[in-house]
């Protein structure tokens, strides 16, 4: 159960409404996420331009900053915001227990090496932003990656951290279409049903 009262589409007025209307048109239901940020509006749709922005701006695949959102939330330990992020890799047909793999650090046969290495270095970043190297930023140029593109990977991660913690602090619980997805956070991936 939410720590606060998620806020009902269906009850929103105003600015909270035109926020929801906003979200649902894209996802056809309005997430659990924005039910619960939106006691400020202004936020939410902050929140949401910059999540279009990020998934689409720059010159790295939407599968693969996906990737990197899994990744991201799983390393701060978001139950949410991983059963998201795999279910849109799902919805790209990879199966759960790819999925699983790559989250529990495995590299993907359905990525490149140079894509491999990039989400070794999301690890990191979501994990502890701070234990980011220069070396390992060399070591991404190693494998072709552009300073532009550098900054697009961290952009990823900083924004899976920022709604992970709202979704973990304020429990959000998963949304209906999330059920058998499996993952819990804190406990290993390969102890759960599958």
């Amino acid at each position: 159960m939410a720590r606060v009262k998620l806020i009902d589409p269906a009850q929103a007025e105003g600015r909270q409404k035109e926020v929801f209307d906003r979200v649902e048109a894209y996802y056809h239901m309005v997430p659990g996420l924005q039910q619960g940020l939106n006691y400020l509006p202004e936020v939410t749709d902050a929140l949401w331009t910059l999540s279009l922005a990020t998934a689409t701006e720059g010159s790295i695949r939407e599968e693969l900053k996906r990737v990197f959102f899994a990744v991201t939330a799983y390393e701060v330990e978001c139950e949410y915001c991983t059963a998201a992020h795999m279910m849109a890799l799902m919805g790209k047909k990879w199966t759960r227990d790819e999925c699983v793999s790559l989250i529990e650090g495995q590299h993907s046969p359905r990525l490149t090496a140079k894509e491999n290495a990039a989400v070794d270095f999301v690890r990191v970043v979501g994990h502890r932003p701070a234990a980011v190297t220069d070396e390992m930023a060399d070591g991404l140029r190693g494998h072709g990656w552009t300073d532009p593109e550098i900054v697009e990977i961290v952009a990823s991660v900083a924004l899976m951290r920022y709604t992970s913690t709202v979704a973990s602090a304020l429990d959000v619980p998963l949304e209906a279409a999330m059920d058998g997805i499996g993952i819990s956070c804190g406990v290993p991936l390969d102890n759960l049903d599958t």
